[in-house]
């Protein structure tokens, strides 16, 4: 349950300690990958980790109370029939495992933890294990192409 905290509060909180700085893409080119947020029209902080070439190695969604349905809907809408609900997973983070100053300071934003609903491409055929989830360029939304595609633009964009 939130105490007397602000939305930028949690976003700060979330910036600090639960984003990795240090990521990288074993699937598609072994390169670090960066978080970039993306959009969304629900409290929290949503966003993925992605390689130079804009692959998608994880998409997490931080929240006090997410919403599964919604944060499944958004990735099945723009990944194209790669995402099944069984690969969403949910992780809640509680300050005693992030150090001492994330311990002292999670408790500004809950009292319970912060959840954590996050996905991962599982590739089920040797179809998935060619293709993957791009970060487009122009718009920012996922969209799925072959990993030899050179575009970094969706279908909308380019």
């Amino acid at each position: 349950m939130p105490r007397s905290s602000s939305s930028q509060d949690f976003k700060n909180f979330v910036e600090r300690y639960l984003i990795v700085q240090d990521a990288k893409d074993y699937r598609h080119c072994q390169s670090p990958a960066k978080f970039v947020a993306l959009k969304a029209d629900r409290p929290g902080v949503i966003g993925g980790y992605f390689c130079p070439e804009n692959y998608s190695t994880r998409i997490v969604y931080f929240s006090l109370d997410p919403d599964r349905e919604w944060f499944l809907k958004i990735l099945q809408d723009q990944a194209d029939g790669l995402v099944r609900p069984r690969d969403i997973r949910v992780a809640t983070r509680h300050g005693w495992e992030l150090g001492g100053n994330a311990e002292k300071e999670i408790k500004l934003v809950s009292d319970n933890g912060i959840k954590q609903l996050y996905w991962t491409l599982y590739p089920a055929s040797d179809e998935e294990k060619t293709t993957g989830p791009f970060l487009c360029a122009n718009c920012g939304k996922l969209f799925v192409k072959h990993f030899s595609e050179p575009s970094k633009l969706c279908s909308n964009c380019g």
